[in-house]
């Protein structure tokens, strides 16, 4: 997570706004190196795109630091006792963070109040219904406190890098269409994981799965019912590493990023 704090904190389909996360740390220990700290996704390949009137739903799992002077240069390389979620500024319109307690944000954690002990892996869900568009850098505040009981030192640090950018939808494909797809569950995944996705209307669907250098990996057209649906992916025949995968129907794409680890 240091180059995260030089340079710039997995998901469970879209469901009511008390849900929360969980982390994959096999997954995450594949994605970033074991013996350090760090975010997936990174900031290189960021938070995926949104669409204004179309509900959002990603999240960031992340290995926390374990000493003060990795979150706060100005602090000694003391112990952490824990971390804390304190804000998250520069998010669009209808997604919100107000404080860490709030049952009421966009912004949901796997502990409670957003609070983690130094070191320790967790996650962190975003999932709102943006109604701007444009792209909205975002900054993400950390506190820190170490151990020493009134000794304690405090100290913060912010995880620049990280944007959300939001597209318009045409109003024609909106209304012939209407797909939305969720991030794939769960993910990172060993052998198998599931895709679930929406359409108004029954449609043929176009499957596709890509390698991070563009290759089909795997294609497949199903016969999607109106409302929701379920597609079943196993990666039997598949490398671990990051893969694109896709949705079109009628011209509409919509592609997401999975993480397979083995």
């Amino acid at each position: 997570m240091k180059k995260i704090l030089v340079a710039s904190l997995l998901l469970l389909g879209i469901g009511s706004y008390s849900q929360t996360c969980a982390v994959d740390i096999t997954g995450l220990n594949a994605y970033i190196a074991p013996d350090t700290w760090g975010i997936m996704p990174d900031t290189t390949d960021n938070l995926p795109p949104a669409q204004i009137g179309v509900q959002y739903d990603t999240f960031l799992s992340f290995k926390l630091p374990l000493y003060a002077n990795e979150l706060d240069p100005t602090l000694p390389a003391i112990q952490l006792a824990t971390l804390q979620l304190i804000n998250i500024s520069g998010l669009p319109a209808g997604i919100s963070f107000t404080s860490s307690a709030s049952t009421s944000d966009s912004i949901f954690c796997n502990t409670a109040d957003c609070k983690w002990n130094g070191g320790a892996y967790g996650c962190l869900r975003i999932i709102g219904t943006p109604s701007v568009t444009g792209t909205f850098p975002l900054v993400i505040t950390l506190e820190g406190k170490t151990i020493g009981g009134p000794l304690a030192q405090t100290g913060t640090g912010d995880i620049n890098g990280y944007r959300i950018e939001i597209n318009p939808v045409g109003l024609e494909s909106r209304k012939s269409v209407e797909l939305t797809m969720n991030q794939n569950f769960p993910n990172p995944f060993v052998e198998s994981t599931l895709i679930t996705y929406s359409v108004k209307t029954p449609s043929l669907v176009n499957f596709t799965v890509m390698s991070l250098l563009g290759e089909k990996v795997f294609t497949n057209t199903y016969q999607a019912k109106e409302g929701e649906n379920t597609i079943p992916f196993r990666a039997d025949n598949l490398s671990k590493g990051i893969y694109f995968y896709s949705l079109e129907i009628e011209g509409k794409r919509v592609t997401k990023r999975m993480v397979i680890t083995k």
